[in-house]
Parts: structure tokens; sequence; C-alpha cells
């Protein structure tokens, strides 16, 4: 039996997404601008911070957590969908969201990343693709 109660969606504006974290991307790196459009995107579509995850790996883009006002998980490379999976099993009712770059998530967490889709969990993925593993400064990524 499921007693919990269904979340429903609220009204929030791009200030109740942000947080007082310093942003620490290099100068002109295009995460700046994931971050702002997600953090505008929340409000339209009703998301509550409070009800609300972000789960990364490893990378650049996984410092995304930090950045957003609502629950967050850094997790190990290769692993936030398998994170994410056991989150959304504890408790179906949140809206979780995994981010992942495309060597954290297509390299080393492919595998992973794979079998989330498989399994077709109620889930979102924002997957940032530089064709690089950005913390080290030039890698191809696959």
């Amino acid at each position: 039996m499921n007693d919990m109660t269904p979340i429903g969606r609220v009204t929030t504006t791009l200030k109740d997404w942000e947080t007082d974290q310093e942003v620490r991307w290099c100068p002109g790196c295009g995460d700046y601008a994931i971050l702002k459009a997600v953090q505008r995107t929340l409000p339209e579509l009703g998301a509550d911070p409070a009800n609300t995850v972000f789960v990364s790996g490893i990378g650049c883009s996984s410092r995304f957590p930090y950045y957003v006002e609502s629950y967050g998980f850094h997790t190990i490379h290769g692993r936030a969908p398998t994170f994410a999976t056991g989150i959304k099993l504890a408790n179906p009712e949140l809206d979780v969201w995994i981010v992942t770059g495309d060597g954290d998530g297509m390299s080393i967490g492919g595998n992973h990343t794979m079998h989330i889709l498989r399994r077709n969990l109620d889930c979102q993925i924002l997957l940032f693709n530089n064709e690089i593993y950005g913390l080290t400064k030039g890698q191809s990524s696959p």
C-alpha cells in the first residue's frame, strides 16, 4: 500500500532555483547557459524545489547540483543513473534530474545510461556533450 501524498505543482520564480554558491566553471563555458536555461524552465514546469532532485556523476557538468536550489547528489563516475534509479524507487513522486557529461554518461557510465533508458524510468537526463573530457583539458570523449 502506498500512503504517500502525490506531490503537486507550485508557483516559483527563477530566484527560487538559484543558490548562493559560487559557480566554478571556466569563463565562457557553455555550462553557464545550460544552468540558467534550466533555472528559467523549472518555474514554467511548475516544479517544486522541495520535491526536485538533481543527481550528477563526475566532470564539469556534475557540479550542477550545487548551483540549483533543490536536493542534489554528486555521485561517482558514471553512476548517476544508478543512484537516480534508487531515488525513484524510494519515492516515485519526486522529480529526478540526471546531469551528466558525454564522458561520464556515454563512456564510463554508458552501460548505466543504456539501462536507465531501457527501463524507461520517469526522470529527465541532461547530457552535456562538448566532445572532450573537460577536466583533463582536451582528451577526446566518445
